[in-house]
């Protein structure tokens, strides 16, 4: 679907940004009083230009919907702050701002109305998107609030915090708690991991083959609906469950079904994932050039993972890529936060191969891959650190011994 974009002035709440700092966030509207609507039923003529907004982006007309929204945020209607917010979020009428997104939520989210939790949720994504010393932290404090107010999706993303312990010291009782509320709540892709943790008896929990059986049938059930529904995560992770057989034996067929369905779309996680599925097998000429094409859109997007893996197919020389345009590929993998990408680009640096060599920046990417519990990144970086030891050791060896004063 092609979006036109507005060429509205920036909205006026981005004179905040230099107010907000990352760290007070959430802080922000712990301390202040929520601010009231007016009346409890939104004006008519208010809510009749809602309505129509809403109406004008469900046909595409994202420009004409964002300029009504804009005209009723800048008059502080927090409905339309928070369908505003989303629309900086996604690129809907005005161009993509995901700092812009992040202002608006945040005045937004300081109004007691019926999408506040909504609004509190959107904030943790956005958090989590960001790169901050904070961020995880407060992303996990956002998702909180959403729960308090009442929006159930918070479990979803919760589970994930408390299980990899993000933002938080890992609490597997809570991680299974907020896994189990949102299988409850009817959240298929939460309920599809719940249910591989009881298959696996990931942590040491013991395995219950049967409950996990159940809670995936009742996520494909729930999964496949979604995705006939349109929606692209939903088919893509019925691709992902088809390709690896974890409930069921293995369906390349489907997989690749429901990865295209996703990707047609727009996902670019199921472009990536369809173009691993086809280069992983023994594909002709046709088919490693559709690979290609879908990661190539993928990465257009900004798919951390289709950057790398791109990347290291032009570092590999592989269907005739050009090894020197893999650093590109990584410095954007890299840009979007992608482990990976950090540590081929910093083995590039350690050796100085396509990069001047600079074993500073080097152990910075491998640093940073580490911490985000990348294993290559974790094997580069202590052979760095080993490298480095033995360099030290031999100077001291080489180093002249003093020589004795006379008086001695």
């Amino acid at each position: 679907m092609t979006r036109t974009k507005s060429t509205l002035r920036p909205w006026k709440y981005l004179l905040l940004g230099a107010v907000f700092s990352v760290a007070g966030a959430v802080a922000l509207t712990s301390e202040a009083p929520s601010r009231s609507v007016k009346s409890e039923r939104i004006d008519p003529t208010i809510e009749e230009m809602l309505k129509q907004a809403r109406g004008l982006q469900k046909v595409g007309r994202w420009d004409a919907a964002a300029d009504i929204l804009t005209q009723l945020a800048n008059d502080g209607h927090p409905v339309a702050l928070y369908h505003l917010g989303r629309a900086y979020k996604n690129g809907w009428g005005v161009e993509a701002d995901l700092d812009q997104a992040r202002l608006i939520f945040m005045e937004a989210v300081r109004y007691s109305f019926a999408f506040r939790g909504e609004t509190a949720y959107e904030l943790g994504r956005l958090f989590q998107r960001s790169s901050g010393e904070k961020c995880a932290e407060i992303a996990l404090q956002w998702f909180q609030k959403a729960l308090a107010w009442d929006y159930p999706k918070a479990h979803v993303q919760l589970a994930k915090h408390y299980e990899r312990g993000v933002g938080t010291e890992r609490d597997l009782t809570a991680a299974f708690h907020h896994y189990e509320q949102a299988a409850i709540a009817g959240y298929p892709s939460s309920t599809i991991n719940f249910a591989r943790i009881l298959k696996t008896g990931r942590y040491g929990l013991t395995r219950k083959p049967e409950k996990a059986r159940f809670w995936a049938e009742r996520a494909m059930a729930g999964l496949e609906k979604k995705a006939r529904d349109g929606s692209a995560s939903a088919a893509k992770t019925l691709g992902r469950i088809y390709r690896d057989g974890e409930f069921m034996e293995p369906d390349k067929a489907l997989a690749r079904e429901w990865f295209l369905r996703s990707a047609d779309l727009g996902d670019a996680g199921a472009m990536h994932d369809l173009a691993r599925m086809v280069l992983a097998g023994t594909p002709d000429e046709g088919q490693i050039e559709e690979a290609l094409t879908w990661l190539r859109l993928a990465a257009k997007a900004d798919h951390g993972g289709a950057l790398t893996a791109l990347a290291r197919l032009h570092l590999k020389g592989q269907y005739d890529l050009a090894p020197e345009d893999a650093v590109d590929f990584l410095e954007r993998g890299v840009a979007t936060g992608h482990p990976g990408s950090m540590e081929e680009l910093g083995r590039l640096y350690a050796e100085g191969k396509l990069v001047p060599q600079d074993r500073t920046r080097a152990m910075e990417l491998a640093r940073k891959g580490a911490d985000r519990g990348h294993q290559g990144s974790t094997s580069l970086l202590k052979d760095l650190k080993g490298q480095d030891e033995a360099n030290l050791t031999t100077i001291e060896r080489k180093a002249p011994l003093p020589t004795p004063s006379k008086e001695g």
